[in-house]
């Protein structure tokens, strides 16, 4: 692809963000959707970078020139021949999120779903990721069936799904959905339940005596025993009477007597 075609593909992404203005949260649960016919559209993938693609769908509005030209197989090349004339009022393209979305069970999930290309297994494919959640499952929508590595590539919609246009209060827009009748996938929240506390540390159990500890049965057992010191021998039995003595006068004790008698008694 030379430079004028690249500068071609940016101008159309750049006119998508120009013409279609961002969806509200409002407005995505007042849109609804009406039947098309599906010959006149092509989900192409369209290079840009380095290996990478973007998803690109091509209207054909009036018959008066084609917007697209078709070849090979496996997968099949798109001439993307509306960069080549001015395609107001013939052709009808839609580059990103503000043109196109998913549709499913009669739900808007432009909000909710990241169309993205991913290259599998030898072949790219068109699924939708949730933005919000990353537990919920991507949701394949079409293949190219091969790969066609800096080609304009079209995509294969998978059974069941289709294009839709979307309309509001009865009038059709702009805007196209990638439809499906199947609801969307049921997408797993993240588990509420308390995470389990980890066991409480365990006290270190003490470990029995070893035979070099324990007693020997043979030996005795020593035993501390503490007796009262005994009382000096030459300190006399006084026995002092109860005086009551004034408080601002103690009595002072009179010193023992020096002699003691010892009585005799006869036999």
């Amino acid at each position: 692809m030379n430079s004028s075609r690249w500068l071609q593909v940016a101008a159309l992404t750049t006119a998508s963000f120009l013409t279609l203005g961002a969806l509200s949260p409002t407005q995505a649960g007042t849109f609804d959707s009406t039947e098309v016919n599906g010959d006149n559209f092509v989900a192409v993938a369209a290079p840009f970078g380095n290996n990478r693609y973007q998803l690109l769908i091509i209207e054909q509005l009036s018959n008066q020139r084609p917007c697209w030209q078709e070849s090979g197989s496996n997968p099949v090349v798109v001439d993307p021949l509306l960069l080549n004339f001015d395609f107001t009022g013939i052709c009808g393209r839609s580059t990103d999120s503000n043109g196109y979305s998913l549709r499913m069970n009669g739900e808007d999930f432009g909000l909710d779903y990241l169309i993205r290309i991913e290259e599998r297994n030898g072949e790219l494919v068109l699924v939708g990721t949730n933005r919000m959640n990353r537990y919920s499952p991507d949701i394949e929508i079409g293949r190219t069936r091969g790969i066609s590595q800096g080609s304009f590539q079209k995509f294969f919609l998978d059974p069941n799904w289709r294009f839709t246009r979307r309309n509001y209060q009865g009038k059709a827009l702009g805007h196209i959905y990638l439809t499906t009748d199947t609801a969307a996938p049921v997408t797993p929240g993240v588990s509420s339940s308390p995470q389990p506390l980890p066991p409480l540390a365990t006290p270190p159990v003490s470990e029995p005596p070893t035979a070099a500890q324990e007693p020997s049965a043979s030996e005795p057992v020593r035993e501390l025993i503490f007796t009262k010191p005994e009382a000096e021998p030459d300190a006399p039995s006084v026995t002092v009477p109860t005086l009551e003595v004034p408080t601002n006068n103690p009595q002072t004790l009179p010193p023992p007597p020096t002699d003691r008698t010892v009585p005799v008694f006869g036999n």
